[in-house]
Protein backbone atom coordinates (compact mmCIF):
# COMPACT_ATOMS: atom_id res chain seq x y z
CA UNK A 1 0.00 0.00 0.00
CA UNK A 2 1.04 3.78 -0.50
CA UNK A 3 1.85 5.86 2.36
CA UNK A 4 -1.00 7.85 1.46
CA UNK A 5 -3.75 4.91 1.40
CA UNK A 6 -1.97 3.59 4.54
CA UNK A 7 -2.65 6.76 6.40
CA UNK A 8 -6.18 7.28 5.25
CA UNK A 9 -7.32 4.13 6.84
CA UNK A 10 -5.39 4.42 9.94
CA UNK A 11 -7.42 7.98 10.08
CA UNK A 12 -10.65 6.01 9.48
CA UNK A 13 -9.43 3.76 11.98
CA UNK A 14 -9.04 5.86 15.07
CA UNK A 15 -11.39 8.77 14.85
CA UNK A 16 -14.73 8.87 16.12
CA UNK A 17 -17.75 9.45 14.60
CA UNK A 18 -20.10 12.59 14.53
CA UNK A 19 -22.49 10.39 16.61
CA UNK A 20 -19.92 9.60 19.04
CA UNK A 21 -18.60 12.99 19.30
CA UNK A 22 -21.74 13.74 20.09
CA UNK A 23 -22.27 11.21 22.71
CA UNK A 24 -19.15 12.47 24.50
CA UNK A 25 -19.72 16.26 25.04
CA UNK A 26 -23.89 15.01 25.92
CA UNK A 27 -21.73 13.33 29.09
CA UNK A 28 -19.44 16.24 29.61
CA UNK A 29 -22.04 18.79 29.02
CA UNK A 30 -24.59 17.38 31.16
CA UNK A 31 -21.84 17.57 33.81
CA UNK A 32 -21.09 20.53 33.54
CA UNK A 33 -24.58 21.86 33.65
CA UNK A 34 -24.49 20.47 37.29
CA UNK A 35 -21.56 22.28 38.19
CA UNK A 36 -23.37 25.60 36.74
CA UNK A 37 -26.45 25.43 38.85
CA UNK A 38 -23.86 25.11 41.92
CA UNK A 39 -22.73 28.58 40.44
CA UNK A 40 -19.36 26.98 39.03
CA UNK A 41 -17.63 28.01 35.24
CA UNK A 42 -16.36 24.67 33.84
CA UNK A 43 -15.34 23.88 30.13
CA UNK A 44 -15.06 20.77 27.53
CA UNK A 45 -10.62 20.70 27.28
CA UNK A 46 -8.23 18.67 25.86
CA UNK A 47 -8.47 16.55 22.69
CA UNK A 48 -12.54 16.24 22.79
CA UNK A 49 -12.76 20.16 22.33
CA UNK A 50 -9.61 20.66 19.74
CA UNK A 51 -10.90 18.25 17.87
CA UNK A 52 -8.07 16.01 17.92
CA UNK A 53 -9.58 13.23 19.92
CA UNK A 54 -8.37 9.46 19.15
CA UNK A 55 -9.42 6.20 19.76
CA UNK A 56 -6.77 5.63 22.15
CA UNK A 57 -8.89 5.34 26.00
CA UNK A 58 -6.81 4.27 29.28
CA UNK A 59 -7.36 0.81 31.00
CA UNK A 60 -9.60 1.31 34.11
CA UNK A 61 -7.95 -2.25 35.26
CA UNK A 62 -5.67 -4.72 34.02
CA UNK A 63 -6.18 -8.23 32.94
CA UNK A 64 -9.62 -10.04 31.29
CA UNK A 65 -11.82 -8.05 32.52
CA UNK A 66 -10.02 -4.81 31.64
CA UNK A 67 -12.43 -1.51 30.77
CA UNK A 68 -11.25 0.56 27.73
CA UNK A 69 -12.13 4.47 28.65
CA UNK A 70 -12.13 7.46 26.80
CA UNK A 71 -10.47 10.55 28.58
CA UNK A 72 -12.63 13.94 28.36
CA UNK A 73 -11.16 16.56 30.24
CA UNK A 74 -13.54 19.04 32.09
CA UNK A 75 -11.77 22.16 33.32
CA UNK A 76 -13.37 24.16 36.12
CA UNK A 77 -11.93 27.69 36.71
CA UNK A 78 -11.64 29.84 39.77
CA UNK A 79 -10.24 33.20 40.69
CA UNK A 80 -8.35 32.27 43.44
CA UNK A 81 -6.27 28.65 44.26
CA UNK A 82 -7.87 29.03 47.77
CA UNK A 83 -11.24 28.18 46.46
CA UNK A 84 -10.35 25.25 44.72
CA UNK A 85 -10.98 23.18 48.12
CA UNK A 86 -14.57 23.72 47.88
CA UNK A 87 -15.35 21.46 44.94
CA UNK A 88 -14.58 18.25 46.34
CA UNK A 89 -17.56 19.13 48.36
CA UNK A 90 -19.63 20.49 45.81
CA UNK A 91 -18.51 17.03 43.40
CA UNK A 92 -19.89 15.13 46.71
CA UNK A 93 -23.08 16.51 46.72
CA UNK A 94 -24.29 16.86 43.32
CA UNK A 95 -25.85 13.62 41.40
CA UNK A 96 -22.56 12.63 39.14
CA UNK A 97 -22.79 10.06 36.22
CA UNK A 98 -20.73 7.57 37.58
CA UNK A 99 -17.91 7.27 40.44
CA UNK A 100 -15.95 9.29 41.97
CA UNK A 101 -12.18 9.16 42.43
CA UNK A 102 -9.89 11.85 43.94
CA UNK A 103 -6.30 12.13 42.26
CA UNK A 104 -3.43 13.29 44.18
CA UNK A 105 -0.67 15.34 42.11
CA UNK A 106 0.98 18.55 41.85
CA UNK A 107 -2.53 20.16 42.40
CA UNK A 108 -5.83 17.81 43.32
CA UNK A 109 -7.94 16.81 40.54
CA UNK A 110 -10.65 14.25 40.00
CA UNK A 111 -11.79 11.09 37.72
CA UNK A 112 -15.11 10.06 37.45
CA UNK A 113 -15.71 7.25 35.66
CA UNK A 114 -18.94 6.56 33.86
CA UNK A 115 -20.64 3.56 31.93
CA UNK A 116 -21.29 3.47 28.42
CA UNK A 117 -25.03 2.33 29.14
CA UNK A 118 -24.80 0.36 25.87
CA UNK A 119 -23.49 -1.99 23.43
CA UNK A 120 -21.46 -0.86 21.62
CA UNK A 121 -18.25 -1.51 23.47
CA UNK A 122 -16.03 0.92 22.19
CA UNK A 123 -15.10 3.44 24.12
CA UNK A 124 -16.29 0.51 27.55
CA UNK A 125 -17.31 4.11 29.00
CA UNK A 126 -16.55 7.72 29.55
CA UNK A 127 -13.49 9.22 31.92
CA UNK A 128 -14.38 12.63 32.93
CA UNK A 129 -10.84 14.27 34.33
CA UNK A 130 -12.27 16.99 36.28
CA UNK A 131 -9.19 19.57 36.59
CA UNK A 132 -9.19 22.78 39.00
CA UNK A 133 -7.45 25.78 37.24
CA UNK A 134 -7.08 29.24 38.38
CA UNK A 135 -7.86 32.08 36.13
CA UNK A 136 -4.65 33.78 34.56
CA UNK A 137 -4.30 36.68 32.63
CA UNK A 138 -0.32 36.14 32.71
CA UNK A 139 1.21 32.68 31.84
CA UNK A 140 3.94 33.70 33.89
CA UNK A 141 1.72 34.04 36.79
CA UNK A 142 0.18 30.56 36.38
CA UNK A 143 0.31 28.51 40.01
CA UNK A 144 0.42 25.33 37.90
CA UNK A 145 0.88 24.24 34.45
CA UNK A 146 -2.70 22.98 34.16
CA UNK A 147 -3.63 26.80 34.80
CA UNK A 148 -2.46 27.37 30.90
CA UNK A 149 -4.43 24.29 29.34
CA UNK A 150 -7.35 26.53 28.36
CA UNK A 151 -4.95 28.59 26.30
CA UNK A 152 -3.32 25.29 24.80
CA UNK A 153 -6.86 24.86 24.16
CA UNK A 154 -7.00 28.36 21.91
CA UNK A 155 -4.01 27.86 20.52
CA UNK A 156 -4.80 24.23 18.40
CA UNK A 157 -8.46 25.28 17.84
CA UNK A 158 -7.03 28.79 16.33
CA UNK A 159 -4.03 26.71 14.04
CA UNK A 160 -6.99 23.80 12.96
CA UNK A 161 -9.32 26.38 11.53
CA UNK A 162 -6.61 28.06 9.95
CA UNK A 163 -5.79 24.45 8.91
CA UNK A 164 -8.65 21.49 8.94
CA UNK A 165 -6.62 18.77 7.31
CA UNK A 166 -3.96 19.45 10.08
CA UNK A 167 -6.63 17.58 12.91
CA UNK A 168 -5.98 13.99 11.19
CA UNK A 169 -2.73 14.27 11.14
CA UNK A 170 -2.19 15.15 14.79
CA UNK A 171 -4.05 11.89 15.42
CA UNK A 172 -2.00 9.92 13.32
CA UNK A 173 1.00 11.24 15.16
CA UNK A 174 -0.24 10.42 18.58
CA UNK A 175 -1.28 7.06 17.36
CA UNK A 176 1.41 6.15 16.24
CA UNK A 177 3.53 7.62 18.82
CA UNK A 178 0.82 5.93 21.44
CA UNK A 179 1.28 2.23 19.24
CA UNK A 180 5.06 2.68 19.75
CA UNK A 181 5.43 3.24 23.88
CA UNK A 182 6.30 6.63 23.32
CA UNK A 183 3.16 8.95 24.21
CA UNK A 184 2.22 9.85 27.50
CA UNK A 185 3.83 12.64 29.83
CA UNK A 186 3.74 10.08 32.88
CA UNK A 187 6.93 9.75 34.66
CA UNK A 188 7.35 5.67 34.00
CA UNK A 189 6.76 6.72 29.98
CA UNK A 190 8.47 10.02 29.67
CA UNK A 191 6.91 10.31 26.02
CA UNK A 192 5.33 13.19 24.14
CA UNK A 193 2.21 14.54 25.72
CA UNK A 194 -0.88 15.28 23.46
CA UNK A 195 -0.21 19.37 23.32
CA UNK A 196 3.63 18.94 22.57
CA UNK A 197 2.78 16.73 19.46
CA UNK A 198 -0.13 19.07 18.38
CA UNK A 199 2.19 21.59 18.57
CA UNK A 200 4.86 19.73 16.63
CA UNK A 201 2.44 18.82 13.70
CA UNK A 202 1.39 22.00 13.38
CA UNK A 203 5.24 23.64 12.80
CA UNK A 204 6.10 20.97 10.93
CA UNK A 205 2.91 20.88 8.42
CA UNK A 206 1.56 17.24 8.80
CA UNK A 207 2.52 13.69 10.01
CA UNK A 208 5.15 12.02 8.09
CA UNK A 209 6.65 15.91 7.79
CA UNK A 210 6.82 15.84 11.42
CA UNK A 211 8.41 12.15 11.60
CA UNK A 212 11.25 13.35 9.41
CA UNK A 213 11.73 16.73 10.70
CA UNK A 214 11.78 16.36 14.68
CA UNK A 215 14.91 13.57 13.73
CA UNK A 216 17.00 16.56 12.35
CA UNK A 217 15.63 19.62 14.72
CA UNK A 218 16.06 19.44 18.24
CA UNK A 219 14.81 23.42 19.32
CA UNK A 220 11.67 24.45 17.85
CA UNK A 221 10.34 27.99 18.28
CA UNK A 222 6.46 27.89 16.80
CA UNK A 223 5.84 31.58 16.68
CA UNK A 224 9.99 32.79 16.11
CA UNK A 225 9.87 34.38 20.37
CA UNK A 226 13.80 33.72 20.02
CA UNK A 227 16.30 35.15 17.45
CA UNK A 228 18.44 31.95 17.90
CA UNK A 229 18.90 28.86 19.62
CA UNK A 230 21.42 30.27 21.34
CA UNK A 231 19.23 32.65 23.15
CA UNK A 232 16.24 30.05 24.01
CA UNK A 233 19.08 27.86 25.54
CA UNK A 234 20.13 30.75 27.64
CA UNK A 235 16.72 31.75 28.22
CA UNK A 236 14.70 29.03 29.34
CA UNK A 237 15.37 27.64 32.86
CA UNK A 238 17.94 25.86 32.42
CA UNK A 239 16.61 22.79 34.43
CA UNK A 240 13.56 22.51 31.48
CA UNK A 241 16.40 21.99 28.86
CA UNK A 242 17.49 18.52 29.85
CA UNK A 243 15.01 16.50 27.59
CA UNK A 244 16.33 15.81 23.61
CA UNK A 245 14.13 18.03 22.00
CA UNK A 246 13.36 21.47 23.30
CA UNK A 247 9.73 22.84 22.53
CA UNK A 248 9.15 26.45 23.20
CA UNK A 249 5.25 26.66 24.31
CA UNK A 250 3.17 29.24 21.63
CA UNK A 251 0.94 29.94 24.07
CA UNK A 252 4.24 31.15 26.89
CA UNK A 253 7.78 31.46 25.63
CA UNK A 254 9.75 30.55 28.86
CA UNK A 255 8.38 26.71 28.97
CA UNK A 256 9.83 23.94 26.98
CA UNK A 257 6.69 21.83 26.32
CA UNK A 258 9.18 18.89 26.23
CA UNK A 259 11.05 18.99 29.49
CA UNK A 260 9.43 15.99 30.49
CA UNK A 261 10.64 13.75 27.14
CA UNK A 262 12.90 11.60 28.08
CA UNK A 263 16.00 10.11 25.96
CA UNK A 264 14.90 6.62 25.91
CA UNK A 265 11.52 7.29 24.63
CA UNK A 266 12.87 9.70 21.76
CA UNK A 267 15.17 7.29 20.61
CA UNK A 268 12.48 4.52 20.81
CA UNK A 269 10.82 7.07 18.68
CA UNK A 270 13.12 8.09 16.27
CA UNK A 271 14.56 4.34 15.42
CA UNK A 272 10.38 3.49 15.21
CA UNK A 273 10.01 6.47 12.89
CA UNK A 274 13.05 5.71 10.50
CA UNK A 275 11.38 2.18 10.00
CA UNK A 276 8.03 3.78 9.27
CA UNK A 277 9.50 5.65 6.47
CA UNK A 278 11.49 2.89 5.20
CA UNK A 279 8.90 0.64 4.74
CA UNK A 280 5.34 2.16 6.09
CA UNK A 281 2.53 -0.66 7.00
CA UNK A 282 -0.56 0.04 9.36
CA UNK A 283 1.24 -2.30 11.72
CA UNK A 284 3.13 0.52 13.33
CA UNK A 285 0.41 1.79 14.10
CA UNK A 286 -0.85 -1.31 16.21
CA UNK A 287 0.33 -1.08 20.29
CA UNK A 288 2.09 -4.56 20.48
CA UNK A 289 2.66 -6.20 24.01
CA UNK A 290 5.86 -6.59 25.17
CA UNK A 291 6.81 -10.67 23.78
CA UNK A 292 8.41 -12.52 26.80
CA UNK A 293 9.26 -15.74 24.34
CA UNK A 294 11.38 -12.98 22.02
CA UNK A 295 13.38 -11.73 24.62
CA UNK A 296 14.23 -15.07 25.81
CA UNK A 297 15.47 -16.13 22.01
CA UNK A 298 16.99 -12.29 21.91
CA UNK A 299 18.89 -13.61 25.22
CA UNK A 300 19.91 -17.54 24.42
CA UNK A 301 21.28 -15.83 20.90
CA UNK A 302 23.82 -13.75 22.79
CA UNK A 303 24.30 -16.35 25.44
CA UNK A 304 23.23 -13.57 27.34
CA UNK A 305 20.32 -14.02 30.92
CA UNK A 306 16.78 -13.09 31.12
CA UNK A 307 16.12 -11.79 33.97
CA UNK A 308 11.99 -10.89 34.76
CA UNK A 309 11.15 -9.09 37.42
CA UNK A 310 8.17 -8.36 39.43
CA UNK A 311 7.63 -5.31 40.71
CA UNK A 312 4.95 -3.80 43.38
CA UNK A 313 4.48 -0.46 45.32
CA UNK A 314 1.96 0.78 47.80
CA UNK A 315 1.62 4.17 46.11
CA UNK A 316 -1.33 5.38 44.44
CA UNK A 317 -1.86 3.98 41.19
CA UNK A 318 -1.08 5.59 38.27
CA UNK A 319 1.87 7.59 37.22
CA UNK A 320 2.78 7.56 41.08
CA UNK A 321 2.79 4.25 41.39
CA UNK A 322 4.21 3.52 37.51
CA UNK A 323 6.92 5.97 37.91
CA UNK A 324 7.96 4.26 41.60
CA UNK A 325 8.03 0.82 39.96
CA UNK A 326 9.76 2.12 36.81
CA UNK A 327 12.87 4.44 38.83
CA UNK A 328 13.45 1.40 40.89
CA UNK A 329 13.52 -1.03 37.72
CA UNK A 330 16.31 1.69 36.46
CA UNK A 331 18.29 1.75 39.33
CA UNK A 332 18.58 -1.88 39.39
CA UNK A 333 19.88 -1.30 35.63
CA UNK A 334 21.86 1.15 36.67
CA UNK A 335 23.73 -1.06 39.48
CA UNK A 336 24.25 -4.07 37.35
CA UNK A 337 25.87 -1.66 34.51
CA UNK A 338 28.18 -0.34 37.69
CA UNK A 339 28.95 -3.63 38.86
CA UNK A 340 30.46 -4.43 35.22
CA UNK A 341 26.90 -6.62 33.90
CA UNK A 342 26.22 -5.83 30.47
CA UNK A 343 22.48 -4.82 29.71
CA UNK A 344 21.74 -5.93 26.38
CA UNK A 345 17.81 -5.20 26.18
CA UNK A 346 15.59 -3.49 28.77
CA UNK A 347 11.54 -3.39 29.11
CA UNK A 348 9.68 -1.83 31.20
CA UNK A 349 5.61 -3.14 31.47
CA UNK A 350 3.17 -0.93 33.73
CA UNK A 351 -0.19 -3.50 34.40
CA UNK A 352 -2.08 -1.24 35.85
CA UNK A 353 -2.86 -0.53 39.91
CA UNK A 354 0.27 -0.92 41.69
CA UNK A 355 1.78 -4.09 39.72
CA UNK A 356 4.57 -3.51 36.60
CA UNK A 357 7.02 -6.23 34.99
CA UNK A 358 10.34 -5.59 34.28
CA UNK A 359 12.48 -7.35 32.04
CA UNK A 360 15.98 -7.55 31.49
CA UNK A 361 18.73 -9.30 28.96
CA UNK A 362 21.71 -9.08 30.60
CA UNK A 363 25.40 -10.56 29.79
CA UNK A 364 26.30 -11.34 33.38
CA UNK A 365 29.73 -11.87 34.94
CA UNK A 366 29.90 -13.78 37.80
CA UNK A 367 33.46 -12.23 39.21
CA UNK A 368 34.82 -8.81 38.63
CA UNK A 369 37.82 -6.89 39.74
CA UNK A 370 37.53 -3.88 41.63
CA UNK A 371 40.21 -1.20 42.21
CA UNK A 372 41.39 -0.04 45.64
CA UNK A 373 43.85 1.87 47.02
CA UNK A 374 47.13 2.77 45.40
CA UNK A 375 50.47 1.29 45.55
CA UNK A 376 51.97 3.41 48.25
CA UNK A 377 49.26 4.30 50.45
CA UNK A 378 50.51 1.90 53.35
CA UNK A 379 47.75 2.54 55.72
CA UNK A 380 45.36 2.12 52.93
CA UNK A 381 46.78 -0.68 51.63
CA UNK A 382 46.32 -2.73 55.37
CA UNK A 383 43.13 -1.66 55.77
CA UNK A 384 41.72 -3.18 52.25
CA UNK A 385 43.75 -5.80 52.51
CA UNK A 386 41.70 -6.67 55.89
CA UNK A 387 38.81 -5.81 54.56
CA UNK A 388 38.93 -8.30 51.78
CA UNK A 389 40.38 -11.01 53.64
CA UNK A 390 43.89 -10.73 52.20
CA UNK A 391 42.37 -11.60 48.71
CA UNK A 392 43.87 -8.73 46.76
CA UNK A 393 46.44 -8.44 43.80
CA UNK A 394 48.61 -5.49 42.16
CA UNK A 395 47.97 -4.13 38.68
CA UNK A 396 48.87 -0.91 37.16
CA UNK A 397 49.99 0.85 40.07
CA UNK A 398 46.60 -0.32 42.18
CA UNK A 399 45.59 -2.94 44.47
CA UNK A 400 42.45 -4.69 43.42
CA UNK A 401 40.28 -7.30 44.81
CA UNK A 402 37.83 -9.99 43.16
CA UNK A 403 34.44 -10.03 44.05
CA UNK A 404 31.21 -11.83 43.33
CA UNK A 405 28.75 -9.86 40.85
CA UNK A 406 25.36 -11.46 38.60
CA UNK A 407 21.82 -10.56 38.85
CA UNK A 408 21.37 -12.19 41.98
CA UNK A 409 24.31 -10.44 43.49
CA UNK A 410 23.50 -6.70 42.71
CA UNK A 411 20.07 -7.67 43.40
CA UNK A 412 20.78 -7.84 47.45
CA UNK A 413 22.45 -4.55 46.67
CA UNK A 414 18.70 -2.70 45.43
CA UNK A 415 16.90 -4.95 48.24
CA UNK A 416 18.22 -3.11 50.66
CA UNK A 417 16.97 0.69 49.55
CA UNK A 418 13.49 -0.36 47.80
CA UNK A 419 11.72 1.00 50.74
CA UNK A 420 13.13 4.54 50.31
CA UNK A 421 12.48 4.21 46.78
CA UNK A 422 8.83 3.41 47.52
CA UNK A 423 8.35 0.23 45.74
CA UNK A 424 9.87 -3.49 45.61
CA UNK A 425 11.07 -6.43 43.97
CA UNK A 426 10.75 -10.20 43.15
CA UNK A 427 13.25 -11.95 40.97
CA UNK A 428 10.84 -14.26 39.02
Amino acid sequence: MRIKDILKEEVERISFSREEILKLSKVANDFIASLKKEGYRAYIGGSLAKGTMVRIGGLLSSGKNSKRLQDVDIFVVFDYSEDIVELEKVLKKIKLPGKLKKVHGSRDYFQIICSSGDDSGEPDGVLLEVIPVVKNKDPEMAENVTDVSLSHVNYVVKEIKKNPEIADEIKLAKAFCYANRCYGAEGFIRGFSGYSLEVLVIYFGGFVKFLKGIQKKQVVDPLKYFKSEREILSELNASKLNGPVVLVDPTYKYRNINAGLGLESFVKFVNVAKDFLKSPSLGFFEKKEICVEDLKKFAKDKKASFVEIDLMTDRQEGDIAGTKMKKLLDFFARELARKQQKILKKEFDYLGGQKAKGYLVVEEKMEIELRGPPVGLEDAIKAFKKAKGGKVFKKKGYYWYKGKSGVAEVLKLVKKVEREMGANSKLI
